[in-house]
């Protein structure tokens, strides 16, 4: 009888450490193997057709959805608040007007976010926190507009227990990243955005290769004949993932989500047989759909 109850006890106990494992530990899991063929999702602003863009809303839309990634931009208040805003102004996406460094944060939740139509909804802008507690677990999230304070932002992620779920994006050089921020660069997901227009591009890119492990690199190409090509080959045979964004045109040689709704294989299916292998969309849920019938968007 002892060894059947310890036996038992055994048994619980390794059931609850699989149970402990959430679903974006299996996305990272999936993010740090370079042998593998998912192709990641990141939903542009979250599910903003069906919610306010940068919102609690969007967020747990995205979840539901089954989106990888939702991509949101983080800024200060006045106040030193981080907060979900693309613009620098507050016009565009909710009921109030002027700049969002101009407003506390408590200034800032008298205001509502606005939805489709420039509607009001009764969601208010969420601080980075809150959004990082609603994500935890569940979701990786792409933190954008952040390169100037990455250190704040990594302040939040520790608080939360969700540093890993976090992929940072920056336009900076190597060095220039590392001059300001140092070791820091080993304790996140960096993702380093490269453009066309990058002076000294093989070095950019050859920088960060040889000089850190940044999980993935955005890529930003215009044409097809680009020489972005080049480097994407190159970052893929160092095992790193290629992040490329669908969402206009110019960023992707003409192949963007528009087209891709009525030709998915000329679109999404070129930038994939390109390098792709993390898409950041506008229209997440035909893009997961389709992926899922390629047999590309399978958690083993």
């Amino acid at each position: 009888m002892k060894k059947i109850h310890i036996a038992i006890v055994l048994l619980i106990l390794f059931s609850n450490i699989i149970q402990a494992q959430t679903h974006a530990d299996k996305l990272i899991g999936i993010l740090e193997d370079s042998g593998s063929k998912y192709i990641f999702v990141a939903a542009h602003r979250g599910d903003w057709r069906n919610a306010p863009e940068n919102s609690i809303k969007a967020l747990k839309k995205s979840i539901e959805m089954g989106v990888d990634i939702m991509e949101t931009d983080v800024r200060f208040t006045k106040d030193s608040v981080l907060v979900l805003m693309h613009d620098t102004t507050i016009d565009r996406t909710t009921t109030g007007k002027g700049k969002l460094s101009d407003y506390t944060y408590a200034e800032l939740q008298k205001f509502y976010l606005t939805g489709g139509l420039n509607r009001k909804t009764y969601e208010r802008i969420p601080t980075f926190e809150e959004f990082m507690l609603t994500a935890k677990g569940k979701i990786l999230i792409n933190v954008d507009k952040s390169w100037e304070y990455i250190d704040k932002i990594v302040d939040v992620l520790k608080k939360t227990g969700t540093l890993r779920q976090a992929l940072i994006k920056g336009e900076d050089s190597y060095t220039e990243v590392n001059a300001k921020y140092g070791s820091l660069l080993n304790d996140i997901f960096y993702i380093p955005i490269v453009k066309e227009e990058q002076t000294n591009l093989n070095a950019f890119v050859d920088e960060y290769l040889n000089k850190t492990r940044p999980i993935a690199f955005e890529i930003l190409y215009s044409f097809e004949k680009s020489p972005m090509f080049e480097q994407i080959k190159k970052i893929k045979q160092r095992g790193r993932r290629i992040w490329v964004n669908t969402l206009w045109g110019e960023m992707c040689a003409g192949h963007e989500d528009e087209r891709a709704l009525d030709s998915p294989n000329e679109n999404w299916g070129w930038v994939i047989e390109h390098g792709a292998t993390m898409i950041q969309t506008d229209r997440p849920a035909e893009l997961l759909e389709y992926l899922k019938r390629k047999r590309l968007h399978t958690l083993n």
